[in-house]
C-alpha cells in the first residue's frame, strides 16, 4: 500500500520482461508461448492493481464524466500530461481512443513510445501534447532530446490512416483475447 501504484506497475513490467528472458532463455521453443501466458499474468496483476486502487477508481469516474459529457479533448489530456499522472494518461487515451485502459496503461508504464504514438496520431493529437506524454511516462529518467528529436520525426512520418489501422488492430486482438464475438 505504501508503493505508489505506477512504481508498482513499472515493477511489474520490469519483472516480466525478466521472467519472459529467463523462460525464454531456458526454453527457446517455447519462447511464444511463454510470451503470452507472461503477458496474461501481467496484465491480471495490471487489472488486480487497478481495481484496488481507490486513486484509480475516483479518477477513472472523474475522467469517464468529462468523456460522457464531451469534455475530454487534447487540451485536457495535455494538462493531464503536465500535471497529473500515467492513471489520469491512461485512462484518457484508452477512452479516446476507445481502447481498454490496460492496453494506454501497458504502453505508458513500459515505455512503448511507439505504441503512445500512434495511439496520439490515430486521435489527432499535436506533437507539444505527445511529446508531454512521453515526459511524463519517462517519469524521473526522461529521454535524451536525441531520442525526443527521433521520436518527433517517427511522429510527423506516421500518417493517422495507418495509426487508425494498427489501433483497429488492438481492438480486435483485445476483443480476441477476452474471447468476446468480434
Amino acid at each position: 500500500p505504501d508503493v505508489p501504484r505506477q512504481h508498482l506497475l513499472t515493477l511489474f513490467a520490469m519483472a516480466s520482461d525478466s521472467v519472459r528472458r529467463e523462460l525464454a532463455a531456458a526454453d527457446p521453443r517455447k519462447a511464444s508461448l511463454i510470451e503470452e501466458l507472461v503477458t496474461r499474468a501481467s496484465d491480471q496483476i495490471q487489472a488486480d492493481a487497478r481495481e484496488q486502487s481507490a486513486e484509480f477508481k475516483a479518477a477513472y469516474s472523474r475522467i469517464q464524466s468529462l468523456y460522457a459529457a464531451g469534455k475530454l479533448s487534447e487540451a485536457k489530456l495535455l494538462t493531464f500530461a503536465n500535471h497529473g499522472g500515467v492513471d489520469q494518461i491512461s485512462i484518457a487515451l484508452a477512452l479516446m481512443c476507445k481502447l481498454h485502459v490496460g492496453i494506454t496503461e501497458r504502453a505508458l508504464v513500459q515505455r512503448h513510445t511507439d505504441q503512445i504514438l500512434v495511439f496520439s496520431k490515430s486521435i489527432g493529437l499535436t506533437w507539444e501534447t505527445t511529446k508531454a506524454i512521453l515526459r511524463a511516462a519517462a517519469g524521473a529518467k526522461g529521454y535524451t532530446p536525441q531520442y525526443l528529436d527521433q521520436a518527433a520525426a517517427n511522429f510527423r512520418k506516421l500518417k493517422q490512416e495507418t495509426a487508425n489501422k494498427a489501433i483497429q488492430f488492438y481492438r480486435l486482438r483485445e476483443r480476441a483475447s477476452r474471447g468476446s464475438p468480434s
